[in-house]
């Protein structure tokens, strides 16, 4: 009997050792690993067919690019897993000095940035490449998440904006009430979204657009009131409408390319253009017509690994256009398997965000979610001729390493709330 129940307990000792060693290496929710895994792996397939006539064109090998994607892959994996074990209690102390920091490299870029497809977006370090813009969409994320933590116990009752009617005289209580609003609401939850999203709208409206949509969202689920998101919505709407209209006219930025994606798409035309808005409409109308015709011949199983004949005419196949890439090889099959494991990665977010009990990191995880989830539905959307011309890539599948590395650190940090949840230390902060 005793030496029954010694076995037994030796058995249990001996599960909950490998337990433990399980969740010190690879903590967190299983399924967002797996999922990752998928995701790397129909990266690696994509790259290595689709970069073939980009690396013959160059006189390189056909693996060149494929071996430079497994590169940042497995530097990714790494990040991922150092941020993942880190608590979120330690990076949540340096939210404002990294979200300040990455408004200083994004100021940087404006100087010194490496301009590339007629957009200035990257700074070049010690030989490397990376958009800044991909920093700051984190730090904004933790610093909104901070933010609307702190404000949990009233955030439902309170203005996000002062209130300034037109046509009556404000009351000294109304005045008073407007300057508590702007101290405590406007400017800790609405100038790091202006700062964030106004300095990446300059070379990319698309990212801009997304990531304040983000915030939307995190507003929404932060307990917010949907009055005062729509009162914040019309005003940013009309604003940036009347920003947009004042560059178009003047010629300034990139102004002429965001117009001409959205009256291409809607099918709107002028009846005079100039030589560089008739360049920008061909170009539109080229990736559109033959990302059709690379999605028309995929079929139900697509035409194999390899196999792919639009791949020479498709534009940035590799990275905008990954995802009709994907339709072209693998089909309706792998087109809705990349668009499960999508989902699947939003759910896992969605029910770790629900389990946790502590309102910064279950809101940091459903940003990171958001942001990540929905650019790859854009992504998608764009490819299919749903939605007009973005240039954003496929998180985790599209060739480039600055995308990567910090779509791999912001599912490091989700996995780390996650693996908190486990070993319940989520509640100790």
């Amino acid at each position: 009997m005793d030496a029954g129940m010694e076995d037994a307990e030796r058995q249990q000792t001996a599960t909950e050792h490998r337990k433990l060693f399980k969740g010190r290496i690879f903590g967190g929710d299983a399924s967002l690993w797996i999922i990752i895994a998928a995701l790397a792996i129909i990266s690696v397939l994509v790259i290595y067919s689709s970069t073939a006539p980009l690396a013959y064109s160059r006189s390189q090998q056909t693996s060149f690019y494929m071996l430079n994607q497994l590169r940042f892959l497995l530097l990714g994996f790494g990040v991922m897993f150092v941020v993942h074990r880190f608590d979120y209690q330690s990076y949540s102390r340096y939210t404002r000095p990294l979200f300040f920091a990455a408004l200083g490299l994004m100021v940087l870029t404006f100087f010194v940035g490496v301009t590339a497809n007629e957009a200035t977006r990257s700074l070049r370090f010690a030989g490397l490449t990376f958009q800044p813009a991909d920093f700051l969409k984190i730090t904004l994320v933790m610093v909104l998440a901070k933010e609307l933590a702190k404000r949990q116990g009233d955030i439902n009752r309170q203005e996000l904006l002062p209130v300034a009617p037109l046509f009556a005289r404000l009351t000294e209580k109304r005045r008073e009430r407007n300057r508590w609003v702007m101290r405590n609401m406007t400017m800790p939850l609405l100038l790091p979204i202006a700062l964030a999203c106004g300095m990446i709208f300059i070379s990319n409206f698309s990212t801009s657009a997304l990531l304040f949509v983000t915030c939307l969202v995190m507003f929404y689920l932060g307990r917010v009131r949907g009055r005062e998101i729509w009162r914040l919505l019309r005003k940013v709407i009309l604003s940036v409408a009347f920003v947009v209209a004042v560059m178009y006219a003047f010629g300034l930025g990139r102004s002429e390319v965001w117009v001409n994606r959205v009256t291409s798409f809607a099918g709107i035309e002028k009846a005079e253009m100039t030589p560089d808005e008739l360049a920008v409409r061909e170009r539109n109308a080229h990736q559109v017509e033959n990302a059709k015709m690379a999605i028309a011949s995929g079929g139900i199983v697509g035409r194999g690994p390899g196999q792919s004949v639009q791949r020479t005419n498709l534009p940035l196949p590799f990275s905008d256009y990954a995802y009709a890439f994907i339709v072209e090889e693998y089909g309706l099959v792998g087109a809705m398997l990349v668009l499960v494991l999508y989902l699947w990665l939003f759910y896992r977010t969605i029910v770790i965000f629900r389990r946790c009990e502590k309102s910064f990191p279950s809101l940091l995880v459903l940003g990171l979610g958001t942001l990540i989830t929905l650019q790859a539905f854009v992504s998608m959307l764009v490819a299919v001729d749903l939605f007009p011309v973005t240039g954003l890539p496929l998180p985790y599948i599209s060739l480039g390493g600055s995308s990567l590395l910090f779509t791999s650190i912001a599912i490091g940090m989700i996995l780390g709330v996650s693996r908190q949840m486990q070993e319940k230390t989520i509640g100790d902060s």
